[in-house]
């Protein structure tokens, strides 16, 4: 038996204790490989043995702590013996050290989305568990009288809890404060209350009663902070015998949302927003090539959203499970792009780890690799990496062995490749091989009442993150946003829309938000409704004639979809 075995019952009261706190599932195993405590669910993992070549292997092996986000996707998973069936969406392991010996894991694993943001939100907190941890088994193995060992767990789980950066609370079922940590007493200055009813609002207190003191609540302001709370009973042997309160900074919380929604790779075509025919015959024609394996070509204007559509693409596609990889081309040094491309063998050259590094053609062979700004990209690079597509095989630099790959290359740019091809400034074997299919993006002056869709797109997106009360736009603002020539596009309109929400403190954002932020002049003339419904219908009229021709029959034809005369429209467009 190995020697955690020996006391696991002690350890499943740890980890019973920690996950009341943390809302984090926790696995103990052994030098085997056996799980020798946890708090999954049978339904979730089943097997008694945590997979070989997993970081739970390797954390034994070396003994270093593994923190990894979206183990599917992660390199170091790429081998264990359970990648395909992995449930976790982020893994933490630390190693569990007896006499400077590596007797077995602790791992924090999060298999839901709240698990998640818990996990990142206290990440470097988790980061300190380790010695305190060794600490506390050492003591568990070593000292057999339980009075003591009850004492000690008590203690260093109460260092724990103090390590953490949310405030802790725990009550008796009489509602009396038992234990409280250093970060709320600090926040919130407690030391002198001894009944939680003191502490939260009748609201917040009836809320939590509701539901047996066994769920989330608020946010609640406190001492002017603002705080999530979530409760969890602490039960022993089938009896109630308190409740856990984890206080959560509202703030940090928002802030951790937004990020994850930044960094969120799993984009569709339902995210790209839009009515005008330019952005749909866009829509349409990447939609019609995602599920082949053509190159694809996206020109349009900076802030377009060129990456977007390649993820809308990737994921629309065959390789939809496979590697996304995006690079931008123009924001490497020239340098060090062979290296990004390609990857290196150790020693290759000054500063290069010493493990070598694979490149992003070798991470996503399988996958999509995205090449932003390839008019960026030097002409010598243009060589090699002509001769990678042609091949299909890379080598890293300093290497010799060649390496299959197959990436699916989607490329972007904001530049003119054929007039740069016609002045030898790009290959154009490369740029043919690359323009298979090319997609054009409409910029935003373009796309006429697409401004106000989008608008109110992200005035919901960002009113939920930072929880504020806004309806929409008023009249004026609405004129603002459409007469301006967003130079920036769908970018400088989202960064537009985050700081008009984030300064307004009406239900409607006013036209000031808009103009505070783009310099407008506040003696600019008001548009009229008449000159605002003459202008989008004029963008219509010029989206369906971009779609049929400029002809005379193809304007007649447009002419009928939009149920006018040819008179009508050729007015229309004049005015």
């Amino acid at each position: 038996m190995s020697r955690l075995k020996s006391i696991s019952s002690e350890l499943l009261h740890i980890i019973d204790a920690l996950q009341a706190v943390t809302n984090v599932d926790i696995t103990i195993v052994d030098e085997h490989l056996d799980r020798v405590v946890t708090t999954v669910k049978s339904d979730i993992e089943s097997s008694r043995k945590v997979p070989v070549n997993s970081a739970f292997h390797k954390c034994i092996l070396d003994g270093e702590q593994y923190f990894i986000e979206n183990p599917k996707e992660n390199l170091m998973c790429l081998n264990c013996m359970d990648a395909a069936d992995c449930k976790e969406l982020i893994e933490f392991c630390i190693p569990i050290k007896y006499n400077d010996e590596i007797i077995g894991v602790l791992g924090m694993c999060a298999y839901d989305e709240l698990a998640r943001h818990n996990l990142l939100l206290n990440k470097e907190s988790y980061m300190n568990f380790e010695s305190r941890l060794s600490d506390l088994i050492s003591t568990i193995l070593s000292e057999k009288n339980t009075v003591k060992m009850l004492e000690y767990r008590s203690s260093e789980l109460l260092t724990l809890i103090n390590s953490l950066n949310d405030g802790i609370i725990v009550i008796n079922n009489n509602k009396d404060i038992i234990t409280t940590n250093k970060y709320i007493n600090e926040k919130l200055n407690i030391s002198d209350i001894s009944d939680i009813r003191e502490l939260l609002t009748e609201k917040i207190y009836n809320q939590l009663l509701s539901v047996g003191f066994n769920g989330e609540a608020g946010p609640v302001k406190l001492n002017g902070m603002e705080f999530v709370i979530n409760t969890n009973p602490i039960v022993v042997k089938g009896n109630n015998e308190g409740f856990v309160l984890l206080f959560s900074d509202f703030n940090k919380m928002k802030e951790s949302v937004l990020e994850s929604n930044r960094k969120k790779d799993l984009i569709t075509f339902d995210d790209i927003v839009g009515e005008s025919e330019a952005l749909l015959q866009a829509r349409r024609e990447a939609l019609q090539v995602a599920e082949s394996d053509a190159s694809i070509l996206i020109y349009g204007e900076t802030g377009t959203g060129k990456e977007v559509f390649a993820r809308a693409i990737h994921n629309a596609g065959s390789r939809k499970n496979n590697v996304f990889m995006a690079l931008n081309c123009g924001a490497i040094p020239e340098n060090l792009i062979e290296s990004e491309l390609f990857g290196y063998e150790k020693g290759s050259f000054t500063g290069a780890k010493s493990t070598g590094k694979m490149g992003k053609f070798e991470i996503c062979k399988d996958g999509t690799l995205f090449l932003d700004e390839i008019g960026d990209l030097p002409f010598l690079m243009q060589v090699k990496l002509n001769r990678a597509l042609e091949e299909k095989e890379i080598t890293r630099v300093g290497g010799s062995v060649p390496i299959k790959v197959n990436p699916r290359i989607i490329s972007a740019t904001h530049k003119n490749l054929s007039l740069l091809v016609d002045n030898n400034l790009f290959r154009d074997d490369l740029y043919y091989r690359l323009n298979v299919v090319p997609i054009h993006l409409p910029p935003l002056r373009e796309r006429g009442y697409d401004v106000i869709i989008l608008s109110r797109y992200f005035l919901n997106y960002f009113s939920r993150i930072y929880n504020k009360d806004i309806k929409g736009f008023t009249a004026e603002a609405e004129i603002l946003l459409l007469k301006y020539k967003f130079p920036g596009n769908i970018r400088e309109l989202r960064n537009l829309i985050e700081y008009a929400i984030i300064f307004e403190e009406n239900s409607l954002i006013g036209k000031d938000s808009i103009k505070r932020k783009l310099g407008v002049d506040s003696k600019e003339e008001n548009i009229k409704l008449a000159d605002l419904t003459r202008g989008y219908e004029k963008s219509v009229i010029l989206n369906k004639i971009k779609m049929y021709g400029k002809d005379l029959d193809a304007k007649k034809k447009a002419a009928e979809q939009l149920g006018i005369s040819i008179a009508t429209l050729y007015r229309k467009i004049e005015e």
